[in-house]
Formats: C-alpha cells, structure tokens, sequence
C-alpha cells in the first residue's frame, strides 16, 4: 500500500533530478566550441608571420620573437588540444550515465540545428578580424572570452556547440516527467526524433539533457 501511494506521489511530483557538468566539463566544451576560430587565428597569424619561421637557436631573442609573433597561435594550439580531447573524454562519460537517465515521452519536439551558424556569426567572425600582434589586443580578447565564458556556462549554449554539431542533433523538447509537462534542450546522436516518441535522457544541467531515441 505504502509502495503505490509513493508511486503515485513521484508521478505527480516527476522524476527529473538537475544534474551539473563538474569539473573541467563546461571549460572544454566551451573551448572546443571555439575550435574554428582558434584554427582560423593560427593560420592569419603563421600566414601573415611565415618570414619568421626559421630556426633561431635557443635564447632570450628568439623566444621573444617566437611569442611575439606566434604566441597566441601556440596559445591557441593549447587550447585547441585541451578542449577537443577533454570534449572527447566528457561525452565518453555521459555515454556510459545516460543509462541512469529516465525514459520520457516526448509531445513537442524542434530542431536547434541552426543555432550553432547564429554561434559563428555572433562569436567567431567579429573577433577573427581583430589584431593579435601586440600584447594589449591579446590581453583584451583573453578578458572578451573570460566574459564569455561565463555567460556560457550559465545558459543552454553550453550545448550549442558547432564541432558537436557535425555528430549530434540539438532539440528544444517538452516531455512529460509522471504528470508534469516540462521543456528541456536535448542532444542526440539521432536526428529523426519527433512527437510521440520515448527518449531516453539523462539531465546535465538546468534544462538541458543529453540522451537518445528508443
């Protein structure tokens, strides 16, 4: 008796429980969503510094000269690595939670496949065009980013990521949790799923769930 009267109450109450990304999670998701533009900063800057690519020995002059004219591409290298094999290891490990995740039915369902062009445009082409060639513009595109950053990880754009893109689908569902409708951003590796189907989704935010058609 005491078993159906809880049943009863976590369907009216639902089953989602707000998990969070920890650790270095929302850094490397953030990182690796810049990766177009860190690749695009690294080649403008060893393009248009290529005269200075030359051995130079080991000594105070030519490591100036290498952080002078390709700091910020070997900034951006590092970045680059950190983010795309920390991105790699994260959705490694939501693979093997998803399955503590609940199955839903979800009653509306679009697609936010477009967001991560309205990303690029936003982001990545004005600051591609910016000067990193002297240590104060350097310095205030690292505090830009620093500004972005955390609004990042504070919104659904922690999923809004282009690399992602090119292997997932970004949805904006509503589902129902026991008796309760509720919305949520969901991504997949499936790209066909639509009302009336089961997901399975395991919460990694606010709102946010990543997870798969069943």
């Amino acid at each position: 008796m005491d078993k159906g009267l809880e049943n009863n109450e976590m369907e009216k109450k639902g089953y989602t429980q707000t998990n969070h990304l920890i650790g270095l999670a929302p850094l490397v998701l953030f990182l690796s969503s810049y990766l177009p533009l860190f690749i695009l900063i690294i080649v403008r800057q060893v393009y248009a510094n290529y005269n200075y690519l030359s051995w130079g020995g080991i000594n105070v002059d030519a490591l100036c000269c290498m952080v002078k004219h390709f700091g910020m591409s070997l900034f951006c290298s590092v970045l680059s690595a950190f983010g795309i094999i920390g991105t790699i290891f994260v959705f490694m490990n939501l693979r093997r939670r998803v399955e503590n995740g609940h199955t839903y039915r979800i009653i509306e369902v679009s697609s936010m496949n477009d967001e991560p062009l309205a990303y690029i445009a936003t982001y990545i082409i004005p600051i591609m065009f910016e000067d990193y060639s002297s240590l104060i513009d350097c310095v205030t595109i690292v505090c830009i980013f620093f500004v972005i950053y955390r609004l990042y990880i504070r919104s659904k754009l922690i999923l809004v990521n282009p690399i992602l893109s090119l292997n997932y689908s970004i949805y904006s569902v509503r589902y129902m949790d026991g008796n309760i409708q509720r919305q949520g951003v969901l991504i997949s590796h499936n790209n066909d799923i639509l009302e009336n189907d089961q997901a399975k989704m395991y919460n990694v935010g606010h709102q946010l769930f990543y997870g798969y058609k069943r």
